[in-house]
């Protein structure tokens, strides 16, 4: 099987009708941002002591439940809970418990490593849509490298395999670093042997989230190197012959990079061109509302305003973001998978071509045609 993840079009339909309408379909509700691994890349990850220097505070579960039934009455249907590890918030079960009972279609993001066979029997009770795990490697070794956990392979394993054993879907997602990318071809192997699509991307935002003095920095790859690596797990995801069609639209100015997120999907021809402020939202685990969870602005609150009054500001302030006037004039727009969210990280504002980005996709083609040449023998060790 193709271990690529393509977004069903029933979604992509109904999130297309619900920007137009400015229907909030999918949220999502970042419990916390504490973690059991300390992921070299991350954007949202706090520690207790970094929590109360932020002077924000988790939300309740009442508060949650309570925010979910205000966002399904303006139209939410589909709901991502995501961390830091939501599997490490105290009160996870009992939430999950309730906002299944209000018919919410469910995901969530996971690193896998605190689900045990517990865990498992009572998500199969009532199982979400799928789980959203990150497979940041393909030995503990790598893991301890990468996340600074040294069993996290062997743990996240054995969450995959009793969730699948369970009939509990699985999605694999794989942010690809200078600290994993040897491990690409056998975590894609990995995937196929058990059945699995995955997600992979070697574009990391920086983590401005996590500190706004980040801008345009990351424990990442070069440019040059970030489009390597997407060109080779591209060609081992789509295989040969998708390949070289997508080569031959790029040199006929089509052909975007790969998408890393489901919610990132381009809506060409309007100002800010995917999902969020449109008919997606971000719910951030201090109460800010956001219409990307990788950007800090437009913000609303909704546990104080009230959820409708919060998104109808998003939406407002959203369709006021513009794209650089160079992106606009750009002969690889049509090419560029870029975003709001990258503008702002990569610049600190929305008027500057992110320069990284730029240099990403200027050697995207060579890239592809040069992993093309390489053939099945390709590698993606570093150089």
């Amino acid at each position: 099987m193709e271990n690529r993840y393509v977004v069903p079009k029933m979604v992509d339909y109904l999130h297309r009708k619900a920007g137009r309408a400015g229907i909030p379909l999918a949220g999502t509700f970042e419990l916390s941002p504490l973690c059991n691994m300390d992921c070299r890349m991350c954007y949202v990850k706090m520690t207790p002591k970094e929590m109360e220097a932020s002077g924000g505070r988790q939300r309740s579960v009442d508060e949650w439940i309570e925010l979910a039934k205000t966002a399904q009455k303006q139209g939410m249907l589909f709901l991502l809970l995501t961390g830091g590890e939501p599997f490490l918030w105290k009160d996870f079960r009992v939430l999950y418990t309730e906002l299944k009972k209000l018919g919410l279609v469910i995901t969530i993001n996971t690193n896998g490593t605190m689900i045990d066979e517990e865990t498992v029997e009572w998500l199969k009770a009532d199982p979400p849509q799928r789980l959203n795990i990150t497979l940041y490697g393909s030995s503990d070794a790598t893991y301890e490298r990468l996340c600074r956990n040294p069993k996290g392979y062997t743990q996240t394993t054995h969450a995959i395999e009793l969730l699948l054993k369970a009939g509990i879907g699985v999605k694999l997602n794989c942010s690809i670093t200078p600290y994993n990318c040897e491990d690409i071809p056998d975590i894609l192997k990995y995937a196929g042997e058990h059945g699995l699509i995955v997600q992979a991307n070697s574009y990391m935002f920086p983590p401005l989230r996590r500190d706004e003095s980040k801008i345009g920095m990351n424990d990442r790859f070069t440019p040059e190197e970030a489009a390597r690596q997407l060109a080779d797990v591209t060609y081992r995801q789509y295989g040969r012959e998708w390949f070289g069609h997508h080569i031959e639209a790029l040199k006929a100015g089509r052909g975007a990079m790969p998408h890393g997120e489901e919610d990132c999907q381009p809506e060409q021809g309007e100002p800010m061109r995917c999902r969020a402020g449109k008919s997606a939202f971000w719910v951030t685990w201090d109460g800010r509302l956001l219409a990307c969870g990788m950007m800090n602005h437009p913000v609303a609150y909704p546990f104080e305003e009230g959820f409708e009054n919060a998104w109808n500001k998003i939406r407002e302030e959203t369709a006021q973001i513009r794209l650089p006037a160079a992106c606009t004039s750009c002969d690889k727009k049509e090419q560029c998978s870029i975003c709001a969210a990258m503008v702002v990280t990569e610049t600190g504002g929305f008027t500057q071509k992110p320069i990284y980005r730029c240099q990403m996709q200027n050697v995207y083609l060579s890239a592809c045609e040069a992993r093309m040449n390489a053939g099945e023998n390709g590698s993606n060790d570093k150089r």
